[in-house]
């Protein structure tokens, strides 16, 4: 959460401790609303104060909050533990005043209306999020990064190798994943935006994120996008920082927080869901004992252009270890829409298996192959290639 002092929050600095004092961290901050200070003079007071304990030091700012002599300052030297004197004198006698003293922090663009959503890090830097920019702190610099928008959610955040890769959610056009790699941050989501625009703007703040191998992995919540047919429950989007590959996935558990942890001298990786119960992944075949759906599609194919009109016949499909695989298609332009329902073929039975296509419903200009299946076991298949066989039935000469 963010600091809060004598009841003001200030949710654009970033806080660092220094070395411990009494087995806790020590801030290098301190704050009160008992300050006495003394005209001409500039040493004020403060009973309740632990200015040395707290490693308050010379240069630090010293903020007077409310009274006369309201106002910045700075630190000339720490005379005692609720004593110190300033590099310049006081115009009025004032007691009981509100104050704040310490430098020990980082200000980021306290004057854009947006506030820290989240911290990470990347090639020794600090990385930090805000809702519409991204910034890094090399531990005595603060630079922003050139057009990089922040994150909605802070446990989206996740290192994959030497990349980070989180989450924004505002406007459609900026939505989506994105991957920083130290020098600036590129959204890697625009293949899948289809998926990206069915989130609900309700997920952005609670979207979760996890590392799985090369996989960054992210909880969204439901997928729908009617105008594109898309519909997917409890998503898993996947991303393999080696591959450039996507994966979209249902999970039969409402994520709510991620988090490493060594056991057996082993780093673990523990989702937490809505109902209190906390999962190890990746770990066997099998949604806490439910089957697990998969799906992939080939995209929509047009064998000779938009222009000829076809008489698709037969699907081959050649794969490994594929039997009971569904094989379902949606025509394009046929002969003038897409379909938006899937039609079903056959499963496949063989390493090569060859479904005809519905005399009823087979003729148009392109076609989308889509397989799936729901299997409890290691998902060892391969599929090879996909041969699709027509015939032209006509063409446009204008």
């Amino acid at each position: 959460g963010y600091v809060t002092i004598n009841g003001e929050v200030y949710p654009s600095k970033v806080w660092k401790s220094g070395l411990p004092y009494s087995n806790a961290p020590r801030w290098e901050i301190e704050w009160g609303t008992d300050l006495v200070q003394t005209a001409s003079s500039a040493v004020i007071t403060s009973a309740n104060a632990h200015f040395e304990d707290y490693g308050i030091k010379a240069g630090d700012d010293f903020w007077i909050l409310d009274g006369d002599n309201a106002g910045q300052y700075i630190v000339y030297t720490v005379d005692s533990n609720t004593q110190i004197t300033l590099t310049e004198t006081l115009d009025s006698n004032d007691s009981s005043n509100s104050y704040i003293v310490g430098s020990n922090y980082i200000d980021v663009r306290t004057d854009d209306n947006d506030y820290i959503r989240g911290l990470g890090e990347n090639s020794n830097r600090l990385l930090i999020f805000k809702l519409l920019s991204l910034h890094k702190y090399n531990g005595s610099s603060l630079v922003e990064v050139t057009g990089a928008p922040g994150t909605s959610s802070h446990r989206s955040i996740v290192n994959v190798g030497g990349y980070t890769l989180y989450f924004h959610g505002s406007e459609p056009k900026t939505t989506g994943i994105y991957l920083f790699n130290g020098l600036e941050s590129v959204k890697i989501s625009k293949l899948i935006q289809p998926y990206i625009d069915g989130i609900s703007a309700s997920m952005y703040p609670s979207i979760v994120g996890w590392q799985e191998g090369d996989w960054y992995r992210c909880y969204v919540g439901d997928i729908s996008n009617p105008q594109r047919n898309i519909s997917v429950s409890k998503a898993v989007i996947s991303y393999n920082v080696s591959s450039n590959k996507f994966s979209i996935d249902p999970i039969n558990k409402t994520i709510k927080c991620s988090t490493k942890f060594l056991e057996d001298n082993q780093l673990k990786t523990f989702l937490g869901d809505d109902n209190g119960e906390v999962f190890y992944t990746p770990n066997g075949y099998n949604y806490d004992g439910d089957p697990i759906p998969w799906a992939m599609e080939t995209g929509p194919i047009y064998p000779e252009g938009s222009e000829l009109n076809l008489r698709f016949t037969r699907i081959q499909v050649i794969g490994r270890d594929a039997r009971s695989v569904r094989v379902r298609y949606k025509l394009y332009n046929s002969p003038l829409n897409i379909d938006t329902q899937w039609q079903p073929l056959d499963d496949l039975e063989n390493d090569k298996t060859e479904l005809r296509v519905p005399s009823n419903h087979r003729q148009g200009c392109g076609i989308n192959i889509r397989l799936e299946d729901n299997s409890n076991r290691e998902n060892s298949l391969s599929i090879e290639k996909i041969t699709i066989f027509y015939e032209i039935i006509s063409s446009r000469t204008k």
